[in-house]
């Protein structure tokens, strides 16, 4: 492990660049008289898809620590930061027009965008118990506020204030879960941690102590990503949501949180992997049970999409309790479709919001799409049907990926139940794909359907998502490269 009494802050220089970038646009935003949103956009836009380029020119075989072995830098942080990067970058882009719409237009949301996406760097590269946490509660803080921005809105201030409620409730849960494992081990180091643990697997009474705290933290970390039972917040954040922070909530929080669960589990928490191991498959069985049978209920489009990221994150995890290279390679391949997938189908959504005036709501405000704008109904019908895994569309190669490790690994009883909650969920994909291009056109989106031109950058982005999309799909061999690096440099760390 390199350290040093002066800490290396070129190892950390994507998050100073990031806080330094989002103080600037703040302090401009109180010094300017003029309104200087528009111009704080393009320049997170640009810090956003400048930073992953220059992370890829950086050497990646290294693994190096700095502020004391509390901050790492290695293949998976570099991988896993651009595709947090990436996707926070694309969910601007597809979201700009519709900002004014949201009365989201205010140099405060790319200023808590990008301290939200600092937090997530950190809680990617977090190397300590506590640095952990304080990622873990800069992204959550940002994400609290992004979600009440529409202070007009009760539908928004609600879905706030339960966001608030819970997310403390995590936060009082992880820091109780920390508090034991430091208080019965001595230390929050993830590499001291490891050690302790890999000498002492065995249960007893010293050991009870870390036991529970260890359940505490796993169970914060799984309400950060939407994981039944601890999804309670989700259905309702993502109905009372904007529809471009939604966008923002499905995609690179998740990225990030699944991120850190893979870490600690592996480095600190590694050596009890007889103890997780039950735990996760629990979660990631009723996940995937939940989100697949709850959503067929649904009428609300975001509530819908809310109980589908739910089955997702399930599915990842079945990567995750793996806990090899080839499940970790796997779990990071199904973020990064799913990530684009469903920046795609967010995108598709905003694209017919900025047509009709109006947010869409339910299922029926889909209705008869197809028939008035046939592109963007076919973009979205290309997002769902791959998300639902459906072959040889490109989402079905995460999932065999996802299963071939569960299988290789005997673990049958995951493999068995990603392929039957995979086949529930296609009914209520199939809902969304009946909207589009089978139901005749609401009384409603006729009144509003309108000719608004819309930002040429969506319409770059969207069909730019659908040709990386396939082109992914018919050569994945760089993606499995990227992954399978980050994933060998986790696992032997």
């Amino acid at each position: 492990m390199i350290t040093s009494t002066i800490p290396d802050f070129i190892l950390a220089w994507p998050e100073i660049l990031v806080a330094v970038v989002a103080c600037g646009l703040l302090m401009a935003g109180l010094i300017s008289n003029k309104n200087v949103f528009r111009w704080s956009l393009y320049c997170t836009n640009a810090i956003l898809l400048a930073i992953p380029f220059l992370l890829w020119l950086q050497p990646k075989a290294v693994q190096q620590f700095t502020f004391n072995g509390f901050f790492v830098s290695d293949p998976f942080t570099i991988s896993v930061k651009s595709l947090i990067l990436l996707s926070g970058a694309l969910v601007l882009i597809v979201s700009r027009q519709s900002l004014a719409r949201e009365n989201l237009n205010v140099v405060e949301y790319p200023v808590l965008f990008l301290w939200a996406i600092l937090g997530m760097m950190i809680m990617v590269s977090a190397h300590d118990l506590l640095v952990m946490f304080v990622g873990v509660e800069l992204q959550s803080l940002c994400l609290y506020i992004l979600v009440a921005m529409r202070r007009h809105n009760s539908h928004s201030s609600e879905a706030a204030l339960k966001y608030f409620i819970l997310g403390a409730l995590s936060t009082g849960v992880m820091l109780y879960g920390c508090s034991l494992v430091y208080g019965f081990t001595g230390t929050t180091h993830f590499e001291a941690l490891g050690r302790f643990f890999m000498n002492s697997p065995h249960l007893d009474e010293k050991m009870f102590g870390p036991f529970c705290g260890i359940i505490f933290i796993i169970a914060a970390l799984a309400f950060k990503v939407s994981v039944a039972p601890f999804h309670m917040w989700t259905p309702d954040v993502y109905q009372g949501s904007p529809t471009p922070v939604v966008a923002f909530l499905a995609t690179a929080p998740k990225v990030a949180g699944i991120a850190l669960l893979m870490r600690i589990l592996i480095i600190p928490f590694g050596g009890l992997s007889s103890l997780w191991y039950w735990m996760l498959l629990g979660l990631a069985i009723l996940s995937m049970a939940w989100g697949a049978i709850a959503a067929l209920a649904q009428q609300n489009i975001k509530r819908l999409i809310a109980y589908s990221s739910i089955g997702h994150m399930g599915f990842v995890l079945i990567g995750v309790t793996v806990a090899s290279e080839s499940g970790l390679m796997a779990s990071l391949t199904y973020l990064v479709f799913y990530s684009l997938m469903t920046i795609g189908f967010f995108g598709g959504l905003l694209y017919i919001e900025q047509k009709n005036k109006q947010e869409i709501q339910t299922l029926s405000d889909l209705n008869g799409i197809g028939r008035h704008y046939p592109g963007i109904a076919f973009l979205m019908g290309f997002m769902v049907f791959s998300m639902a895994g459906i072959p040889p569309l490109p989402g079905f190669i995460p999932k065999i990926l996802i299963l071939r490790s569960a299988i290789n690994h005997n673990a049958y009883l995951l493999a068995v139940s990603g392929v039957i909650y995979s086949v529930i969920a296609c009914a209520y994909y199939l809902l969304i794909i009946k909207a589009l291009f089978i139901d005749k056109l609401s009384r409603t989106a006729t009144v509003s359907l309108g000719h608004k031109k819309i930002y040429f950058p969506l319409t770059l982005v969207l069909f730019g998502l659908i040709f990386l999309l396939v082109y992914l799909f018919v050569h994945p061999d760089v993606l499995f490269q990227w992954t399978r690096e980050a994933a060998t440099s986790l696992v032997y760390e």
